[in-house]
């Protein structure tokens, strides 16, 4: 078996601690328990990361930085209104939506929704890095596919600036975010008594409203069960 690089070592312990940090928070863990996660003895877990604050920060700098390439691709998308029902469709179903067997990234999904709270419960800094980024892509993506549906006629209440548009866009993801907190323990803080295949679809129509869409372009543009059959 090849010798681990030392990137490969940092990777190693970095994904192991994301857990860790994500249970219990910064102030809560020790390094003796994250280098017994990692498999490491605390020397070697010192010897890649000083403090368990460069650790933190290094964790946090590469949990933002994946994020921010999967975002890239929000801002290609043309503005317009079927791009604002993708999008919040995709919201909602990568926040609000519950782990799937079939999905292999449902495990990191659940860590970087933990960490937000466990963030927003002490300091906020990966909080406020997370959300930045939020700001410049998904938030930005979708006040832009809002006011690009009030000019071609697809609004009831159009967002009368840019500034409005992302406010309702923020409030669309706020919907969505507070759905996955209320289900981020193993037993959900709240049974709302339907399927994903349910619940999704109706968060959604509910925040394309909020932000302002007519029923009629909702009915257009929005199709759940083509979006499931596409892998939306």
């Amino acid at each position: 078996m090849p010798r681990r690089t030392s990137e490969d070592r940092k990777d190693q312990i970095l994904d192991a601690v994301q857990r860790v940090f994500a249970e219990s928070g910064f102030h809560a863990t020790t390094t003796k328990h994250l280098a017994e996660a990692a498999g490491v003895s605390e020397a070697l877990l010192f010897k890649y990361f000083p403090t368990k604050e460069r650790l933190y920060s290094e964790m946090l700098t590469r949990v933002c930085a994946h994020c921010a390439k999967d975002r890239e691709q929000w801002l290609q998308l043309p503005p317009n209104t079927a791009t604002l029902a993708i999008l919040v469709h995709h919201v909602v179903k990568n926040l609000a939506g519950g782990p799937r067997p079939d999905d292999t990234g449902s495990h990191l999904k659940v860590q970087n929704n933990r960490l937000m709270l466990q963030s927003l419960l002490a300091d906020g800094a990966f909080a406020r890095k997370f959300l930045s980024l939020m700001s410049t892509s998904v938030v930005d993506a979708l006040a832009r596919c809002l006011i690009a549906a009030a000019k071609g006629g697809d609004c009831d209440s159009a967002p009368g600036s840019l500034a409005e548009a992302r406010v309702r866009s923020w409030s669309a993801l706020h919907v969505a975010m507070s759905a996955m907190m209320y289900r981020l323990p193993e037993v959900p803080a709240i049974d709302y008594q339907v399927s994903d295949r349910q619940l999704i679809p109706r968060m959604v129509r509910f925040s394309l409203r909020g932000l302002g869409l007519s029923q009629a372009a909702i009915d257009r543009c929005y199709q759940p069960d083509a979006m499931a059959v596409a892998g939306t």
